[in-house]
């Protein structure tokens, strides 16, 4: 399975799908209502492709992706097969700043005087530290039912 992230929309994710049969099925409206289900429906059905993939953008866009998916297959229902999810750590690394901040101030007062300034630098140190990243991968079933 091949990772899908950043700026993905739920087009983009068609690359994932696969037919499994030779039969054309039009597509369905775009505001078609498609069940997706957990297990194997009790009614008869026939399997018409196979959509697969993993992300880290979460579960609603993985939702929405099997539904765009399947209504462009035809589908009347889906069946997810498997799903899976998981988290991984990942190290980053915030680099050390400094910061100059002036200094000084006017001298003498009355008419005259002088300017005596500079600036001092203010250092932030640099960390390390650990996040996680969360993925999802589904391995989903596109069917339509027998008649």
């Amino acid at each position: 399975m091949v990772f899908l992230t950043a700026c993905a929309s739920v087009k983009s994710t068609a690359v994932f799908y696969q037919p499994t049969t030779s039969t054309f099925y039009p597509p369905k409206d775009k505001h078609a209502v498609i069940p997706v289900i957990g297990e194997r429906p009790v009614r008869p059905y026939t399997e018409i492709g196979r959509f697969a993939f993993q992300s880290d953008l979460g579960y609603p866009f993985m939702m929405k992706a099997i539904e765009y998916n399947a209504r462009q297959a035809g589908a009347d229902a889906v069946y997810i097969k498997d799903s899976k999810s998981w988290t991984l750590p990942y190290a980053y690394t915030v680099p050390a700043t400094v910061n100059w901040v002036p200094v000084g101030g006017w001298y003498g007062g009355g008419c005259g005087g002088w300017y005596g300034g500079g600036a001092v630098p203010i250092v932030s140190p640099g960390y390390t530290g650990v996040s996680y990243q969360s993925f999802m991968g589904i391995d989903a079933r596109m069917i339509v039912f027998k008649q």
